[in-house]
C-alpha cells in the first residue's frame, strides 16, 4: 500500500507540472515550490524552537488563525511557521506578519518529507481540519514532533471508514498525537476505527468571528450609503447567486431597502457584467470611492452634477464593492445577509461572518459539509434555498417581518455565547506538551 501511495504522489506531481502550462493556479503552486529546500534553510535557525501550522487553503487559515495568534502571544520564545498547500492560501497570506516563515508545503514524496523534517524540526505540528499527507506525517512523527489536528470534522462516507481505507486509518492512529474535533459524530467515527486520542473542542471559527465582531466598527461610508434605510448585504457572490438578486432587485426589491453586493470575483469583466445587468440602479465602489469615503482627493463624476456624496449615496439603491477587505465590516451594517457559493460544487462561503452580527443569513443548497451551517439552520438563523421560488418566499418574509429579525438577533447572541472555548481547550493541551 505504501508503494501505491508513493506512486500516486509521483503521478500527482507530474500532473501538477503539466497543468502549470495551462492553469495559472497550478503554475503558482509549482513555481512556489521551486528551490523550497534552499529557501527554507535560509530562514530556519536550527537552534530555535518552532511551532508549525499547516493549512490547505485560505479558509483553513482563517479557521486556525485564532490558535496561531494565541500561540504567538503565549509563546514569544518560539518561532511560528505557516504552510499552505494551495496558492489561494499562500499567495494571500505569504506576508502574514505574525508568522516567522510562510512556505508552500512540499509535495509529499518521502524525499521531500524527510528533508522538511530535518530542516524545520518543530516541537508541535498543527494541521487545520484535514490535509493528511502520509510521508510528512511519518517523518515528523519519527523525529518526535507532536502532531495535532484542530477543528476536524469526519463524515461516514470518508475513505478512513471504508474497508479499503484501513491502511490510511491506521496511519492516522499511528502518527497523529491528538484530534480536536468539532462534534460528537466525528469523535464516534474515530473511535470506531480505534482512534481514541480525541477531544471535542468545537470550531475555532466561532472564536475568530466573535473576536472580529467585538473589534468591528461600522464603516462610515456604508452607513452614509445606508442612511435611514434597511440594508441587505450579498457577500462572496457568484454568478448563480447574482442572477437571483438581479431579478429580485428589478422586480421585487422594496424602494426603501438598499443592497450592497460584494462579489467573490472582482475582475473588471465580472463587475461590468453585474453593472450592465443592474443598469442605472447601482454605484460601483471604485468609480465613486472618493465621494463614498468623502476623502476629497478626486471625483470621477461630472462636476456639473454634484459633489455631494450624501446626495449621491442616498439616491442610489445598489452599491457594488469591487475591492477586498471590507466584507466583515459591511456585514456589521446589514439587516439581512446572503452568502454566496451555495450553488457551487465547493459549497457556501463563510456564514459565521455575518451570523455573528445577529442577522438572518440566506444561502444556496450546498452546505452539507459545514456543521456550523447545519446547526444555525436548525436554530432558524440560516435559511437555505434551492430555487428562485424558495428565495422569493424567504426574502419576502424576512424583509416584511421585523419582529422575526429581532428574534434572530437575540437567538444568535445566545448561540454564539454558548460555543465551546475551542482555542483555549487546544492551548491548554499544547501547553502541557510544551512543558
Amino acid at each position: 500500500m505504501q508503494f501505491l501511495y508513493n506512486f500516486f504522489i509521483q503521478l500527482y506531481q507530474i500532473a501538477f507540472r503539466l497543468a502549470a502550462f495551462f492553469n495559472p493556479k497550478a503554475k503558482l503552486a509549482v513555481d512556489g515550490r521551486r528551490n523550497w529546500e534552499e529557501n527554507l534553510k535560509q530562514k530556519i535557525n536550527p537552534d530555535e524552537k518552532w511551532i508549525w501550522m499547516h493549512c490547505s487553503s485560505l479558509g483553513e487559515f482563517e479557521q486556525g488563525r485564532p490558535v496561531f495568534e494565541a500561540l504567538k502571544q503565549k509563546y514569544p520564545q518560539h518561532k511560528l511557521a505557516l504552510s499552505f498547500f494551495s496558492p489561494s492560501g499562500y499567495e494571500i497570506r505569504k506576508n502574514y506578519a505574525l508568522a516567522d516563515v510562510v512556505f508552500y508545503l512540499p509535495f509529499d514524496s518521502a524525499k521531500n518529507a524527510k528533508k522538511l523534517a530535518q530542516i524545520l524540526q518543530p516541537e508541535i505540528w498543527i494541521l487545520v481540519k484535514y490535509d493528511y499527507w502520509y510521508n510528512h506525517l511519518k517523518f515528523q512523527n519519527a523525529i518526535g514532533t507532536k502532531i495535532v489536528v484542530i477543528s476536524a470534522i469526519f463524515r461516514e462516507n470518508q475513505i478512513y471508514f471504508k474497508p479499503w481505507g484501513n491502511w490510511l486509518a491506521s496511519k492516522l492512529k499511528q502518527y497523529i498525537t491528538h484530534f480536536f474535533v468539532q462534534d460528537e459524530i466525528s469523535q464516534n467515527l474515530l473511535q470506531k476505527i480505534d482512534i481514541h486520542q480525541v477531544t471535542i473542542a468545537g470550531d475555532t471559527r466561532f472564536d475568530r468571528v466573535k473576536s472580529i465582531a467585538a473589534k468591528t466598527e461600522k464603516l462610515d461610508w456604508i452607513e452614509n450609503f445606508k442612511g435611514n434605510h434597511p440594508l441587505i448585504v450579498v457577500g462572496s457572490s457568484w454568478k448563480d447567486d447574482e442572477d437571483l438578486w438581479v431579478k429580485f432587485i428589478h422586480e421585487k426589491l422594496p424602494e426603501n431597502w438598499k443592497v450592497v453586493i460584494v462579489p467573490h470575483e472582482i475582475k473588471p469583466e465580472n463587475i461590468q457584467r453585474l453593472k450592465n445587468a443592474l443598469q442605472d440602479k447601482c454605484l460601483i465602489f471604485s468609480e465613486n470611492k472618493s465621494l463614498l469615503m468623502n476623502d476629497g482627493i478626486s471625483t470621477p463624476l461630472d462636476e456639473r452634477t454634484t459633489l455631494n456624496s450624501e446626495l449621491i449615496t442616498h439616491n442610489s439603491q445598489i452599491l457594488i464593492i469591487d475591492a477586498i477587505g471590507f466584507l466583515s465590516q459591511i456585514y456589521a451594517s446589514a439587516d439581512i445577509a446572503y452568502v454566496g457559493g451555495g450553488f457551487n460544487k465547493s459549497g457556501v462561503h463563510n456564514t459565521l461572518e455575518p451570523a455573528v452580527f445577529g442577522i438572518p443569513v440566506i444561502i444556496g443548497p450546498n452546505f452539507q459539509k459545514f456543521n456550523e451551517v447545519k446547526m444555525l439552520k436548525n436554530e432558524g438563523i440560516i435559511f437555505p434555498i434551492t430555487n428562485e421560488n424558495e428565495f422569493s418566499t424567504i426574502i419576502h418574509n424576512l424583509i416584511h417581518n421585523k419582529s422575526q429579525r429581532a428574534q434572530i438577533k437575540e437567538k444568535s447572541a445566545i448561540i454564539f455565547n454558548q460555543q465551546l472555548p475551542s482555542t483555549q481547550i487546544i492551548l491548554d493541551r499544547i501547553h502541557a506538551w510544551l512543558n
